[in-house]
C-alpha cells in the first residue's frame, strides 16, 4: 500500500515548503540575534541586498535535509526524489541570484 507522501508532487510541495520554513527559521535567528524586526530582514537584509540574497536561499534550503531523510527512512523514494526537484528548482534561483542578479 502506498503512502500520500510517496507522489513525486506531494515531495515537491513539501520541499518547496521546507525552503520557506527554513527562510522564517534562519530570519527569526538573524532577527533575534541582531535586535531588527523580521519585516526588516526580509526588506533591507534580504530583498534590497543583492549580495546576501544567494547566501540565505542557500541556508534556506538546507532546512530541506530534515524531510529528505525522513522520506528516505520510510522508503518513500517518490517523495524524495519531489524534494530533491525542489532543491534543484531552488538551486537555479541561487544561481541567477549568484551570477545574473
Amino acid at each position: 500500500m502506498t503512502s500520500k507522501l510517496d507522489k513525486m508532487g506531494v515531495g515537491v510541495l513539501i520541499g518547496l515548503l521546507g525552503g520557506l520554513v527554513g527562510f522564517v527559521i534562519y530570519g527569526v535567528y538573524y532577527s533575534i540575534t541582531h535586535n531588527v524586526e523580521f519585516v526588516d530582514f526580509v526588506t533591507r537584509i534580504f530583498l534590497k541586498n543583492k549580495i546576501l540574497r544567494s547566501p540565505i536561499l542557500s541556508l534556506s534550503v538546507l532546512f530541506n535535509i530534515i524531510p529528505f531523510y525522513f522520506l528516505l527512512n520510510r522508503n518513500y523514494y517518490k517523495g524524495a526524489r519531489g524534494v530533491m526537484a525542489a532543491i534543484f528548482i531552488y538551486a537555479i534561483a541561487i544561481v541567477y541570484y549568484r551570477f545574473f542578479s
